[in-house]
Parts: structure tokens; C-alpha cells; sequence
């Protein structure tokens, strides 16, 4: 299967002319001396700013920089440029012939343009990493991933797992493709003012801390951001580019006005239109549209003179000027098109009804009337297609798109909603039934924004609930949510799946707090209206159960699953409301449904046509169904089946696929791997953010295999991860608090550090009483740990009958609970309290059943988990010969030898025991007294002993000699 999340293709959602800068027109004026400063700093600082007012020509700049190093064909020289009555659209630039050897850059800057739609942050992300992937299309697969499996991540982790892929990629490392060049690779923003979201501008400071070194971010603003600037500067890691900078000098006015468009313009004049304009790009653009019309110089001097005298805003007066000069038929048509944001004959002509739309739009670009042009991607050709009229054929294709500068856009927003205000509405339900009509653009984005403008509440409502699953699980719930929120209550209420898709938003981002009320209106809903008809209620009901089941209302839960699958469904809910049924199974100890469910589950999963169910079940499956027959091997396919689907980068796809690694290869005895893999995935959830549940099997299993191996230190340290992430959930609260509790109990009680396992048991006597006043239910295997855990104090504390009695009524409960054998065997802790009292005949006896199942399965991590405490044990299974060889394995996946035999020391002629010889080999390896009291469950007056008599054997006089001697005996 297709490894998909690695490299997808950009979403539907994304307008693709975002990524191109606009294009520039072949009339402009040389401005060599802001481009070479714009060159410098971008090769010179990590950050360059462009900001001023609108107007000023800061995106063609920007443009012009790209073009530059895009090694596209050289626009011509202005000796060489014909003359012209018109001008560029606000800069008014050309290339001419530029330098670019002091600008190393091997590629085009990859580009942006932003909008308002871009304020949800992972709208944001996901463009930015649509940008930087036309440079090269695995860039950000990361990061993307983890958008799209964890939309409510902490954005900053989204970003540091961007910028590890550039630095890997700007370094060379090997990739699917070429990396990427090792110069300077550029990233520009465009309109960057048009963002007001704090997270988006915390992710941008995060990243301007952390840019790869060959990296540089490039944007364009009304004003200045709020990011740490002053911290950049003070460092001289900011360039700044600012109206002083932008306006037009004397010179340049003149070379416009006089040497291009020949007007003729006295010096006085141009005086004035200096202090007026005050070198305005814009303004001076519109004040050459009008000029061009006066025709003889006392004319013009007598505009520039009432110009002079106005006391109206000059962008207003002059562009009130040009648009009234337009034609009636023409006027109307920017007012009314003023509405789009995409500018193509077919949309244009649904909007305005004007069979010759691409007439018009060719004559205002040719006339310099504010148009942008932008170039088209191939898939974005094919335009709305409006109610075909008498004549006309509206598949028009088109090499660009067009649009207004923004602020002569928004100047005629402003004219429209002032002259035609009973037109606004029908404008933009117009464009939205062109949007919906396309089948080419990303119409369901589009079209949603110009319902709701358009007040077609009903028409917003049902397109909204008609988005494919596939929209949410790109990431964009914020986005989702707007447009949901931003219908009245009343069309809301009318459409009970837009309240399904709000809570959908809340447990995808894991506001379990923010989806309760959601999730009982719905529930409420249900209850009154019984309405079970539609295959859509299939996938709220399953949502519903989602939320139940993390709520650890199982009742509910239950009810939802029982009225949700007689209904329609898709594979994706059908494989959830299985599994969910699995779990609750599971919790009513019925292994036998249970385990139909899981298989069930799986096979709708693996039988889907689509991935998203396989990937749906990969956060619902967690070891518990390991102890289920055959669970284990199913786990094992289930894995082998999901991990193309989630590459090799980081994602909580990844880190859920990667987490049931650390099980199988601890439960298959390769504890070495299990915790090497299990600290990569905590490492990465601290990186990337965490997502329900992910992380738990980690912590759990790593630390079990540090607290087998005797490091105490490093399973402390996953432990209180652990407990941390059983704090997050009313699921976990309620469910796992015992089976997290006994292994760190466990490893308490073998470091001898008694009254903290004391404590850790009541903690879990604790959670037992609170599961039973506030929920009846509890995790199954609970009640077998808390005996075993008991059983090992009671031992501690030298009560052997009361421990023998306790451990034994444990290993009647386990034997009708498979999940407690996951987390502990008190059958393996009676045996080895036999063995400490000297009953190695019972110990076997107990032992053995053990050892040939955990055999014949291929399941050793279910003896190592238990630590030193099982070692005396398997070297009685060696030596009674009872499967030796299995016992031999698992005590060397423990790090223990088969036998300690005694040893004879050559210098004194003494002999250690082999009790001695196990001690010196814990005090080679740094343990103290108490921990190898705890390691060995002796206790440490007899470990002191031990100590001193090695010591006098060895004839040495410190710990420390004692190892070295170890050391040359090769004992240790």
C-alpha cells in the first residue's frame, strides 16, 4: 500500500495561485537600486521586512525578486520597451539586466500570499508547507502529518518539526529527492498584516529562533508584526525595507511621468505632485491614469493644482477619478467583481451576468487598471461554470488568473456597498452556485465563504455538513468550526450534524471539556426524536460513542454502539464502533466477544478501500488485546499492514504504530529494542505534542524493561511520565489507575524501598474505591494486581503465610483475567516465595506451567518483566532441567548468567559463594547495598554481611577495589 502520508499532493482546499507570485507586466520603470537593496539584505540577514502602507509596492518587489533568481528569461530593457500610456500596477519596477552573482540562491524563493482564511493556524502551516514542497514535494511531511493526525498540536512543535526537515534537507541528507541546494533558500510572505492570530506569529518567533542557517523568511506587511524585532535587530539578524525607502525619489517620478509618459510636466508641477503624493506608488499610478486623459499641459496643470488644494485622501480622490471615467457598463463590472478574490471570465460572467467578462478583464489589465496577474497551475484552469445563457461557452481556459491590488479592492468594496447595497447579497450568492458548480477549483471552500456572506444560510448549512471526512482530518477543525459558528442559532439548530461535526472538531483536538455539552445535546437530540434513517446519523452516532467511551461513560457508550450498527455506515465508523465494542468487552472480562470484535474490526479495516479506517484503528488499539489468543499475532499484522501508510517521519500515526513496537518487542524478549524505540517515542510526543492516549503503552513498558534491567533511575523517570499521562483523560482516570500503580509498585518493593510501595498500594486501594462509588466499573485486571501488590508487602514484612495466602488467591483471580499477565504474574511472585523459603519443589511446580506456555508462545517479556526476582527461579529451571533452554534465554535478555557458581580467589586462598559472587557483581556494577537487598529480596543487614566477608575474602579495604578485583577475576 501507498505510503500516502509521506507525500500527499496539496489539499483541495488551497487555492494554488497562493504559491505564485503575481506576474510583472513588461511597461515598468527601473528601480534597480530597491531591488539591489532587497538583494543584499536577504542575502545578508535571516529575516527581511517589507513594511509600509498599501500601495507602495512591497509584493512587486517581492516579485521581482523572484523573478530575478527564478533564471527565467530577462524582461527587456527599458531602452528596448515601446512607449506606453500606462503604468505597472504599484511598484513600478523592472529587472533589466541584474547582477544575481552576489545573491547565491539555486532556486526561485518559494511564495506565499496570505489572506484572512490563513488565521487558522493550521490553514496557515499547511500552506506554508505547500510553498516550500514546490521546491521539493517531500519538504514538511512531517509536520504535515502531524497537522493532519493532530490538529490541535501545539503549533510551535508543528514548526520544530519542520524546521528538523529543512536542516536535514538543507544538509544534504538522502531523501526520496534531490535535497534541497546547500544556498540560500528563501521563504516569502506576502501580506503578512492580514494574520491576527497569536499562535501563528508564536510559531514564527519560534522558528526565527531556531532558521537553519541557509535559510531566510521574507515578508511583506502594512505594518510591523508582532514579533520579537527588537531581539532580531539588537542581534543584526533583521533587515528592514520601509517607506522611506519605498517612495518614489524626484528622479523616478520624473522618469515616469515626463521620459514614459511624456506628459510634459513643468517642474513646478512635479514639485507639487512630490509633496502631494509624497512618492506614493499608488497614488502616482492613479495619477497617470488621469493625466493620460487632459489633453494639452494647461489641463493637467489644472488638476494637479485642484490636487493640490483637496483635502480628500489621495488614493480616494484619485481613484474616484478613474473609476468615474470608466464607461456605465464597465463600472459596474469592478464594483461587482470587487466580491471575488479570483478574478477568470467564467466567474466574472456568473457574477455579472456579462457574456464578454474576458473581454473586459483583458482591457482593464492591458489599460494598468489595478489587475494583478497570477500565473495558473494546471489543475486550477478549469473555471466556475455558470447556467449556460443563450450563447456563450464558459469552459474558457485561462493561462492566469487575475486580481485586484488589494487596496484598489478594497476601495471598491467600499463604492459597492455605498451604491449598490441591495446588490451585495445577490453578488455573492451568484459566486457561490458558480463555486459549487466547478469542479476544478476548491469550491466547497469557496463557496462556503460567499454563503455565508450571501446570508444563503441554508445553502452554507448543508454544504458544510456534505464535507468529506477527509476535510477534518486534514487539520482544518478551526477552520470547520468558523464557518459553523458564523451561521445563526437558528440554522444550527435546523441541522443537528453541523452540532456532530462541532463536537467531531473538539475530540479531534482533544477538548474532551469543550465536546461534553456538544456530545449531550446530540445525545438529547436522539433521545427525542429517535430518528435512525439516514446513513448520517451512522457516523454522529459513532462520534457520539468516541465521546462516551473517552468520557468513560461505558454505559452510554454501549447503548450508542447497540443503536449505531443496524444502521448504514461506512467502513471507517464501522470499524470504530467494533473496536469501541472490543473495548467495553474487554472491561466485562468477555474474552470470547472481545476477541471477535478485534478480529472483526480489523477485517473491515484491512478490507476498506480507503486507508483512513486502518489508520483510525491504529489510536484505538493498545496491548490489552495482546492477552486475547491470537491477539499478538494480530497486533504484529496489523502493524505490518499500517506502517506504509505512515512513512518514516514523525507523526502520531507514527509514534501510535511505533508504540505498539515497544510491546512486541518487549512481550517477543527483545527488551533491548523496546526501550531504545519506546524513549524515541516519548522523545518525539515532547517534541511534537501529544495526542489521547499516545504514550502511555511507551512509558509503561519502558519502564518495566529499565526496572528488569536495574535501572531504577531511568524506569523512575518513565513512571512519572506515566502517572502524568494518566492525569490527562477521564478515561485513564478511571480505568488505568491500578495497572500503571503495580509496576512501579513492583519496582519499589524490589529496591527495597518499602514505604513508597506502601504508599503506591494505597494509591491503588484508593482508585478501587473511588471506581467503585463514582463509576462501577474498573480495568479488569485491577483487583489481581492489588492482591499480587499486597502480597509482595506482606512478604516484605516477613509475614510468609499471609504472603502465600494472598499470592495465591491473586493467582486464582489471574487465571480468569488474561490482561493481568501484561503487567505482572503473581503465580511467578508465589513461586518465588517458595524458592526463598526453601520449596523448590513447589516453586517448580508453579513455575513450569509458565515457562512452557511463555514458550510455546514466543513470549518471554512476560517472565522478564519480573526483574531479579525471577532469576533464582530460572537457574532452578536450568538446573532441574526444566525447559532449560528457555530459561537460559530469558535470563540472558535479564543480563544474568546461567549459574553463579563459586569462585576461588588465588591470592588468599579463599572462596566466595555463589551468593557472594552475585553480590560482587551488583557492587561492580554500582549498586548500593539497599538496592542489591532489593535486586536479590534479602534484606540488608544480610547484604552488609555478604559485603564484609567479600571484602575480607578479596583482601581489599573499599567497594571500589572490590570491583576492580571483580573485574580481573572476570566476574564482573
Amino acid at each position: 500500500m501507498e505510503a500516502r502520508f509521506a507525500r500527499d499532493p496539496p489539499p483541495d482546499w488551497l487555492a494554488q495561485t497562493k504559491l505564485h507570485p503575481p506576474r510583472l507586466r513588461d511597461d515598468i520603470i527601473p528601480r534597480p537600486r530597491l531591488l539591489a537593496a532587497l538583494r543584499d539584505a536577504v542575502a545578508a540577514r535571516p529575516l527581511t521586512i517589507l513594511s509600509a502602507p498599501p500601495g507602495y509596492g512591497k509584493t512587486t518587489l517581492l516579485a521581482a525578486l523572484a523573478l530575478e533568481v527564478s533564471k527565467v528569461p530577462e524582461v527587456p530593457e527599458v531602452s528596448k520597451v515601446s512607449k506606453v500610456s500606462k503604468v505597472d500596477n504599484s511598484a513600478l519596477l523592472t529587472l533589466g539586466t541584474l547582477d544575481t552573482s552576489h545573491f547565491p540562491l539555486g532556486t526561485s524563493p518559494a511564495w506565499l500570499s496570505l489572506d484572512e482564511a490563513d488565521n487558522d493556524p493550521v490553514h496557515f502551516l499547511t500552506a506554508v508547507i505547500a510553498a516550500l514542497q514546490r521546491l521539493d514535494p517531500d519538504c514538511g511531511a512531517a509536520a504535515l502529518s502531524l497537522l493532519k493526525t493532530n490538529p490541535g498540536a501545539d503549533v510551535r512543535r508543528v514548526v520544530a518539526a519542520l524546521i528538523n526537515d529543512l536542516l536535514s534537507r538543507l544538509q544534504g541528507a538522502p531523501t526520496s529527492h534531490q535535497p534541497l541546494p546547500p544556498d540560500l533558500y528563501v521563504l516569502i510572505l506576502d501580506d503578512l498584516h492580514l494574520i491576527t492570530e497569536r499562535a501563528i506569529y508564536a510559531a514564527l518567533d519560534y522558528w526565527l529562533e531556531r532558521l537553519p542557517p541557509s535559510m531566510r523568511l521574507v515578508i511583506a506587511t502594512r505594518h510591523d508584526p508582532p514579533l520579537a524585532l527588537a531581539r532580531l535587530r539588537a542581534r543584526g539578524e533583521l533587515a528592514e525595507i520601509r517607506l522611506a525607502d519605498l517612495r518614489f525619489t524626484p528622479e523616478e517620478m520624473t522618469a515616469l511621468l515626463n521620459d514614459r509618459l511624456r506628459l510634459g510636466l513643468s517642474p513646478g508641477d512635479l514639485a507639487a505632485l512630490q509633496s502631494r503624493t509624497e512618492g506614493w506608488a499608488a497614488g502616482l499610478r492613479l495619477l497617470a491614469l488621469s493625466l493620460g486623459h487632459f489633453p494639452s499641459p494647461v489641463h493637467r496643470a489644472a488638476f494637479i493644482g485642484h490636487l493640490s488644494q483637496t483635502d480628500r485622501y489621495v488614493f480616494d480622490f484619485l481613484a474616484d477619478e478613474v473609476l468615474n471615467r470608466q464607461p456605465p457598463d464597465v463600472r459596474t463590472f469592478l464594483l461587482e467583481t470587487s466580491i471575488l478574490s479570483e478574478l477568470t471570465p467564467p466567474l466574472c460572467q456568473a457574477v455579472t451576468g456579462r457574456g464578454d467578462a474576458e473581454a473586459i478583464l483583458e482591457d482593464l489589465y492591458r489599460r494598468n487598471l489595478f489587475l494583478v496577474a497570477v500565473d495558473a497551475p494546471s489543475r486550477l484552469q478549469d473555471a466556475p461554470t455558470p447556467p449556460p445563457p443563450s450563447t456563450s461557452h464558459f469552459a474558457l481556459p485561462t493561462s492566469h488568473f487575475y486580481r485586484y491590488h488589494a487596496l484598489f479592492a478594497q476601495f471598491l468594496r467600499q463604492r459597492l456597498e455605498r451604491e449598490l447595497p441591495d446588490r451585495v447579497i445577490e453578488l455573492h450568492r451568484r459566486a457561490a452556485e458558480a463555486y459549487k458548480r466547478s469542479v476544478g477549483m476548491s469550491l466547497p471552500y469557496r463557496a462556503i465563504g460567499h454563503y455565508l456572506a450571501g446570508e444563503m444560510w441554508e445553502e452554507a448549512a448543508q454544504t458544510i455538513e456534505r464535507l468529506p471526512r477527509e476535510f477534518l482530518m486534514q487539520g482544518l477543525v478551526d477552520t470547520v468550526r468558523g464557518w459553523i459558528l458564523a451561521l445563526p442559532a437558528a440554522a444550527r439548530e435546523a441541522h443537528p450534524d453541523l452540532t456532530v461535526m462541532l463536537a467531531a472538531c473538539a475530540l479531534l483536538t482533544g477538548e474532551i471539556e469543550t465536546a461534553k455539552p456538544l456530545l449531550e445535546r446530540i445525545w438529547q437530540n436522539f433521545e427525542r426524536t429517535g430518528d435512525e434513517r439516514k446513513k448520517e446519523e451512522g457516523g454522529a452516532l459513532t462520534n457520539l460513542a468516541i465521546g462516551a467511551f473517552l468520557q468513560a461513560d461505558f454505559g452510554r457508550c454501549g447503548e450508542l454502539i447497540r443503536r449505531a450498527l443496524p444502521l448504514p455506515l461506512s467502513r471507517f465508523d464501522l470499524a470504530q464502533l467494533l473496536m469501541l465494542r472490543a473495548w467495553l468487552r474487554l472491561f466485562d472480562s468477555d474474552w470470547t466477544q472481545a476477541n471477535a470484535d478485534f478480529e472483526a474490526a480489523l477485517t473491515v479495516a484491512e478490507e476498506a478501500p480507503e486507508p483512513e479506517a486502518l489508520i483510525v484503528l491504529t489510536f484505538h488499539l493498545k496491548p490489552d488485546f495482546a492477552a486475547l489468543p491470537g491477539g499478538l499475532e494480530r497486533i504484529e499484522r496489523f502493524c505490518q499492514r499500517a506502517a506504509p501508510l505512515a512513512g518514516d517521519q514523525p507523526s502520531p500515526l507514527r509514534l501510535s504504530l511505533d508504540e505498539l513496537a515497544v510491546f512486541v518487542h518487549f512481550w517477543r524478549g527483545r527488551p533491548d529494542e523496546a526501550i531504545r524505540l519506546g524513549e524515541n517515542v516519548l522523545a518525539l510526543i515532547e517534541q511534537t505534542g501529544s495526542t489521547p492516549l499516545v504514550g502511555l503503552t511507551a512509558a509503561i513498558f519502558g519502564g518495566i524493561a529499565h526496572a528488569a534491567r536495574g535501572d531504577y533511575a531511568a524506569a523512575d523517570r518513565l513512571f512519572d511520565s506515566l502517572l502524568r499521562q494518566t492525569d490527562q483523560s477521564e478515561l485513564t482516570r478511571t480505568l488505568r489507575k491500578a495497572t500503571p500503580l503495580y509496576p512501579i509498585g513492583r519496582a519499589r518493593w524490589q529496591q527495597g524501598r518499602l514505604e513508597e510501595a506502601r504508599q503506591v498500594y494505597a494509591e491503588m486501594l484508593a482508585a478501587s474505591t473511588n471506581a467503585s462509588a463514582e463509576n462501577p466499573r474498573e480495568s479488569p485486571e485491577a483487583p489481581v494486581l492489588r492482591e499480587t501488590m499486597r502480597g509482595l508487602l506482606e512478604w516484605a514484612e516477613r509475614r510468609y503465610l499471609d504472603a502465600e495466602r494472598t499470592l495465591r488467591r491473586a493467582v486464582s483471580l489471574e487465571q480468569n483475567v488474561p490482561l493481568a499477565a501484561l503487567f505482572g504474574s503473581a503465580r511467578l511472585m508465589l513461586a518465588s516465595l517458595y524458592l526463598e523459603r526453601n520449596r523448590p519443589d513447589e516453586a517448580l511446580a508453579e513455575l513450569a506451567p509458565v515457562l512452557a506456555e511463555c514458550e510455546r508462545q514466543g513470549t518471554p517479556g512476560l517472565i522478564f518483566k519480573e526483574g531479579a526476582t525471577v532469576v533464582p527461579l530460572l537457574r532452578l529451571a536450568v538446573e532441574r532441567r526444566a525447559h532449560p533452554a528457555f530459561a537460559a534465554h530469558v535470563l540472558d535478555r535479564l543480563g544474568a548468567p546461567i549459574e553463579a557458581g563459586p569462585v576461588r580467589i588465588p591470592e588468599t586462598g579463599e572462596t566466595l559463594t555463589p551468593r557472594e559472587v552475585e553480590i560482587l557483581r551488583l557492587v561492580a556494577a554500582g549498586d548500593s547495598n539497599r538496592a542489591i537487598a532489593g535486586k536479590l529480596v534479602i534484606s540488608r543487614p544480610t547484604v552488609n554481611t555478604h559485603v564484609a566477608n567479600i571484602l575480607r575474602k578479596l583482601n581489599v579495604a573499599s567497594r571500589t577495589q572490590a570491583a576492580a578485583r571483580a573485574r580481573e577475576l572476570r566476574i564482573a
